[in-house]
């Protein structure tokens, strides 16, 4: 799978994601790396700190994974990301759905 190349063990890529964005949560660091692989250093290249995510849907979405989900995996709706993608539909309050279908409208 795309990202899937780990340059060692997946515990060893949880503590390079760790020491590169220590602002992320333990939570976040696990469902991201499980999630993208080494693609996450391409997603997260640009940032340097929490609010550099971007927006927080909840649940551990910010923007910066939404926008890679829009233009890396085609996704078009909230569905697509929370169920489809990121599983996150799972445990998310159902305004997350309408916060992310609200930014995907205003930034497709």
């Amino acid at each position: 799978f795309p990202g899937g190349n780990l340059p060692g063990t997946l515990a060893d890529m949880h503590m390079t994601v760790r020491n590169r964005w220590p602002f992320l949560s333990e939570a976040n660091v696990i469902r991201m790396v499980r999630s993208y692989g080494t693609m996450i250093g391409e997603m997260l290249e640009p940032v340097k700190s929490v609010e550099g995510m971007g927006e927080d849907f909840g649940g551990g979405l910010f923007e910066v994974e939404v926008r890679w989900l829009v233009a890396r995996e085609w996704a078009k709706t909230a569905e697509d990301i929370l169920w489809r993608r990121t599983k996150l539909g799972l445990s998310v309050p159902p305004e997350t759905a309408a916060r992310l279908s609200t930014w995907l409208e205003a930034n497709a």
